[in-house]
């Protein structure tokens, strides 16, 4: 989808929910240590580097990776990961560094586990039927006092499948209920005509939840 520039979901401008709750997912301290699942070449990773954070991103295509540090104009260097059978693009200071590999293949024995989570454009990208999975894997990269930001979309499926996925609120408690505490930030209708008119649909959803271990 890169290739061909199908990249809706990219932002030129940091989200502005992860803006409105940074404090709460960092739980106002510095220094963390956050990671963002199928990061893209989203500019939060080097608004968050600005702050201070250490930003580790994991994306499947190369083209967006390159992007990033080309378009930010940060130098960096690739190697080789066997561990997670791909590269890894570092800063030069190292407080950014991106994964080029399968996402599953990044586990805590490569980059230890993670004081904060950003998942913006990554559940709503997952297969229907690597949700469990999915989840399973991002928990197991939390730390037991890790902070966990989810934004997911709902809409009517009966009307269009995706992309991006519809993840309505019974599927979010299936998938990190039993573990974990969710508290619901935000939802609202961010529905534009081009929605109505080319998916037939009424109302899209976007939802953010806020994700800790019991």
């Amino acid at each position: 989808m890169w290739k061909v520039g199908d990249t809706g979901w990219h932002n030129d401008k940091t989200h502005p929910m992860l803006a409105k709750y940074l404090d709460k997912l960092t739980a106002g301290k510095e220094k963390q240590k956050i990671l963002l699942p199928l990061c893209g070449k989203t500019v939060d990773m080097k608004w968050l580097s600005d702050l201070g954070h250490t930003v580790v991103g994991v994306e499947f295509a190369k083209q967006p990776v390159e992007e990033f540090f080309q378009e930010q104009d940060i130098q960096y260097t690739v190697k080789d990961v066997e561990a997670v059978k791909g590269k890894v693009y570092k800063s030069k200071d190292e407080k950014i560094r991106l994964y080029l590999c399968d996402l599953f293949e990044l586990n805590s024995s490569t980059e230890g586990q993670f004081d904060v989570i950003w998942d913006r454009a990554s559940l709503v990208a997952i297969n229907v039927q690597d949700r469990t999975r999915y989840a399973d894997h991002m928990m197991s990269l939390m730390k037991q006092d890790g902070r966990y930001l989810l934004d997911t979309f709902e809409y009517d499926t009966s009307k269009y499948e995706g992309p991006p996925t519809s993840v309505p609120d019974d599927v979010i408690h299936t998938l990190y209920g039993e573990k974990c505490q969710i508290e619901r930030l935000e939802k609202f209708d961010c529905i534009i005509e081009w929605m109505k008119i080319n998916w037939h649909i009424e109302h899209f959803y976007e939802k953010v939840d806020f994700i800790t271990f019991k």
